[in-house]
């Protein structure tokens, strides 16, 4: 999330013609983000406020889906880029209300807040903690789909040292759709997200690194493979969790 803040700096001009042109202020927007992102890394890292750090990171980035990802889609319905970027970003955005989750059940330390923000957040975190698991898995399902639809531009993503490229393009679409569906459905959520984070953190060693490494430019696609890795751990944790604190009334 730091090193997005601060492309927002580096990139400001991409940044700020991403945004619609409906929207006023596009370049004050795209650093009130860029700090907003170094600001809730600072607070998640260095644990101050990281509760509502992470809860506004999800919010934050699920208004990026409902107002900058949508318009794009309905200008450009069948560019990839614009598809796989609404579902990264909501996926992200389950990534952040997971984490404020797993430190609200982790008891972290939250500053007291007026009584009408501190409310506001605790309901808006409640409500992430819910929807998380449905925005990643509905999104890494999504993203399968796209590798079956976008076949021109998948395949040639696959690294060439891998052997049948058009073969590994289809298992990887179909390893996203089972891994993301399990993810929505409760009982089987610990082992697809488990088994999803490991799954995106070999493509970052695998399919991200090799291009970072030879790209004369900053790549960021690696960077995106670790806030979708750790976002899936921890709602692994979280699932299993649940899991345990429901066996007794189960098993009675």
């Amino acid at each position: 999330m730091a090193i997005f803040g601060v492309q927002h700096f580096i990139y400001l001009q991409f940044v700020a013609d991403f945004i619609p042109a409906w929207i006023p202020w596009r370049t004050f927007w795209a650093c009130f983000t860029g700090v907003a992102l170094v600001a809730s890394a600072v607070g998640i890292l260095f644990r101050i406020w990281d509760r509502w750090a992470a809860t506004l990171l999800g919010s934050m980035i699920f208004l990026w889906v409902i107002l900058l990802h949508t318009s794009r889609i309905a200008a450009k319905p069948d560019d990839f880029s614009e598809w796989r970027g609404i579902f990264q970003a909501l996926a992200m955005s389950g990534c952040g209300f997971v984490l404020s989750a797993f430190l609200t059940r982790r008891k972290s330390a939250v500053p007291a807040l007026a009584s009408g923000p501190h409310e506001l957040l605790t309901a808006v975190s409640k409500w992430g903690a819910k929807a998380a698991p449905y925005f990643i898995g509905i999104s890494m399902a999504a993203l399968g789909v796209e590798h079956f639809v976008f076949t021109e531009v998948t395949v040639p993503q696959v690294p060439v040292w891998i052997p049948g490229t058009t073969l590994g393009n289809y298992l990887t679409g179909a390893a996203l759709i089972a891994l993301g569906a399990g993810i929505c459905v409760e009982l089987s959520r610990w082992w697809s997200s488990a088994l999803l984070a490991m799954v995106i953190f070999l493509s970052m060693a695998m399919v991200h690194l090799p291009v970072v490494l030879k790209s004369t430019r900053f790549e960021s696609d690696w960077t995106k493979t670790f806030v979708l890795s750790g976002g899936a751990i921890l709602l692994a944790g979280l699932a299993m969790e649940n899991r345990r604190s429901n066996a007794p009334r189960l098993s009675g």
